[in-house]
């Protein structure tokens, strides 16, 4: 986990900051997820049991979700026209963000 030993939410203040400002958003994680199911073939395995078939399903179906979840998070964002707190990061000389 992340920690800087002063902010309890720092992991969840950083994916805040970073998703506001579309440096890293839950779309990448759609992305990267995507990546990873192709290059490891995880919809090609076959010989599965009736268990790992679900597993490999939802595994399969994970990057879609993820870009459903995210688009209609971003436009909730927008329709309310969130505030944020600029947050202070160390690793950045305690500059907000």
């Amino acid at each position: 986990l992340m920690t800087d030993g002063k902010d309890t939410k720092l992991y969840e203040n950083f994916s805040a900051v970073a998703q506001r400002l579309e440096v890293y958003t839950a779309l990448d994680y759609a992305d990267i997820i995507e990546h990873l199911v192709d290059h490891w073939k995880i919809g090609e395995l076959t010989g599965l049991s009736s268990e790992a078939e679900k597993e490999q399903e939802y595994i399969c179906r994970l990057p879609q979700r993820y870009r459903k979840l995210a688009e209609r998070s971003m436009n909730k964002a927008k329709k309310d026209g969130v505030d944020y707190v600029p947050q202070e990061f160390g690793w950045i000389f305690n500059r907000k963000a």
